[in-house]
C-alpha cells in the first residue's frame, strides 16, 4: 500500500477506535524491529475524521521508536484493490472469526496480492499477510483439496488442523498414483470386471495395470465344510484346507509386484487359528507394513460358525489385517470394528458389503483400483464401486459364483 497520495500527521492527532484489535506482543516486536531497520514501508490508513482504519501496530511501533509524525493515506484516496485489501485485513483482525472465515480472508488477500505481484513468493506473501509462512502454506494445501469429500467431512467434524492433514494425505496419494492415472483402465484389459480364473494360473502371465488396493479373502484353511450349519459347497479350485490357504499366500508373496502398485493398501482376511503364521507371512510382503490390531467384522446376532457347540461358543466375528505399502496414507480414519449382518445370497462365505464399505472408506477414492484374487460373491468389488473407485477387478474360479457376482455388480 505505497501508491497514491500521502500525507504526514502527528501521531497524537490520530484517533484509535476501540474496535481495533491489539497485536500480539511477539508480532508487534517483529514489526517494530522491521520499522527500525527499514523505515515504515506501508503508511497507516485514516478516514476523513483522522480515525485509524488500518495500522494500529505500525502507529504504536513508531510511537515507541520516538516518532512524532507518521505517513498516512486517506481511505477514500485508495484504489479499489487496496481498499478491499484493507477491509479484508480489518476483518482478519476480528477475534470472532471462525477458522473457515479466517481461511477465506487469507485466500482473498493472497489473490489480491498475486494480482498486484504475479511472482510474489510465499515468504513475501506471508510478510504481507503478517502470518508465518508455514501457516499460509497449510492454508494453500487445504484450499487445493477443500472440495474433496473426505477433506470436507474432516473439516466439518474435526477442524482445520485435521482437514489440512487430510488434504496432505490426498495430495501424497495422488503424487504416488501419477503413473497409474495414465494407465489403461482395467476394463480395457478385461471384458468383465470379474474373470473366471484361478489366481495361481492367472497371475504369472498378468502384464496389465497395477492395483493400489488389494482385497484378499482366501479360504481360511480351517476345513469350514466340516463345521455344523455350513454350506459344504466351496470354491471349485480352492479347498478349505491349510495347504490351500498357505499356497495362496505363497502365490501372493511371490507374484506381488506383478499386480500391486508401489503405493497400495491391502486387506487380508484370516482365521485367528492361523494368526501368528499369517502375520509372519504378511511381514515378508515387499514394502508393506501391517497394523497388529486387526479389523473386526461382527456378524448379526447368533450368526456365525459353531464348530463345537457342546464345548465352544459360536464364532460371530471375522478378522482382517490392514496394511500399507511404502507409507501410503489413508483418506480418513474409521473404527476398526463394525457390526453388520451377513447375507448368503451368492456365496456361502460372503463378506458384508456394509462392513466392507465401512473399512474401505479409509482408502477408496476416485483413483482407486481394487483387485480381489478370490472375489467369491464380488462383495468387495461392489463396496469399492459404491464408494467411487475408478476400477474394480476380481478373479473367481467357480463359474457359477462368477456369473452371480457379475449380475450383482451390474444391478
Amino acid at each position: 500500500m505505497t501508491s497514491g497520495v500521502f500525507g504526514s500527521i502527528a501521531i497524537t492527532d490520530v484517533t484509535i477506535s476501540d474496535r481495533i484489535r491489539k497485536k500480539k506482543r511477539e508480532d508487534f516486536d517483529r514489526l517494530k524491529k522491521s520499522i527500525s531497520r527499514h523505515g515504515l514501508l506501508h503508511p497507516i490508513v485514516l478516514d476523513r475524521d483522522n480515525i485509524l482504519v488500518a495500522g494500529e501496530g505500525r502507529i504504536t511501533a513508531c510511537q515507541e521508536l520516538g516518532w512524532t509524525h507518521i505517513p498516512f493515506q486517506y481511505m477514500d484516496d485508495l484504489d479499489d484493490i487496496t481498499r478491499e485489501k484493507i477491509e479484508l485485513e480489518e476483518n482478519n483482525a476480528r477475534e470472532d472469526l471462525t477458522w473457515e472465515e479466517q481461511h477465506n480472508v487469507y485466500m482473498r488477500l493472497a489473490a489480491l496480492l498475486k494480482q498486484e505481484q504475479p511472482n510474489i513468493t510465499l515468504v513475501k506473501l506471508s510478510e504481507e499477510l503478517n502470518v508465518d509462512p508455514s501457516v499460509i502454506g497449510k492454508h494453500f494445501v487445504y484450499e487445493e483439496k477443500k472440495d474433496n469429500p473426505a477433506v470436507k467431512e474432516v473439516a466439518r467434524t474435526n477442524g482445520f488442523a485435521a482437514a489440512h492433514r487430510a488434504a496432505v494425505r490426498i495430495i501424497e496419494r495422488e503424487q504416488s498414483d501419477t503413473l497409474m492415472r495414465h494407465a489403461a483402465p482395467c476394463r480395457d484389459t478385461h471384458q468383465s470386471p470379474i474373470l473366471t480364473a484361478n489366481f495361481h494360473h492367472w497371475v504369472p502371465n498378468y502384464t496389465g495395470p497395477l492395483f493400489n488396493l488389494i482385497h484378499c479373502d482366501f479360504p481360511y484353511g480351517i476345513d469350514a465344510d466340516q463345521h455344523q450349519g455350513q454350506n459344504s459347497q466351496l470354491r471349485a479350485d480352492y479347498t478349505d484346507t491349510p495347504d490351500a490357504y498357505w499356497a495362496l499366500l505363497d502365490t501372493l508373496t511371490l507374484t506381488l509386484d506383478r499386480f500391486c502398485a508401489e503405493s497400495a493398501h491391502l486387506f487380508f482376511w484370516f482365521s485367528p487359528q492361523h494368526y501368528a503364521r499369517t502375520w509372519a507371512a504378511l511381514e515378508r510382503l515387499d514394502g508393506f507394513k501391517f497394523d497388529p490390531y486387526p479389523l473386526i467384522w461382527q456378524r448379526g446376532e447368533n450368526e456365525g460358525i459353531a464348530p463345537d457347540p457342546a464345548r465352544r461358543p459360536r464364532r460371530v466375528y471375522e478378522t482382517a489385517f490392514f496394511g500399507w505399502r511404502n507409507d501410503r496414507k489413508i483418506i480418513r480414519t474409521k473404527a476398526n470394528s463394525i457390526v453388520a449382518p451377513t447375507t448368503r445370497d451368492i456365496h456361502s462365505h460372503e463378506k458384508s458389503v456394509v462392513a466392507l464399505q465401512h473399512f474401505f472408506e479409509m482408502c477408496v477414492d476416485g483413483n482407486t483400483r481394487l483387485f480381489d484374487p478370490t472375489c467369491g460373491s464380488g462383495s468387495a468389488l461392489r463396496a469399492a464401486r459404491a464408494l467411487g473407485a475408478r476400477d474394480v477387478f476380481g478373479l473367481e474360479s467357480n463359474s457359477e459364483y462368477a456369473d452371480a457376482a457379475r449380475r450383482a455388480l451390474n444391478t
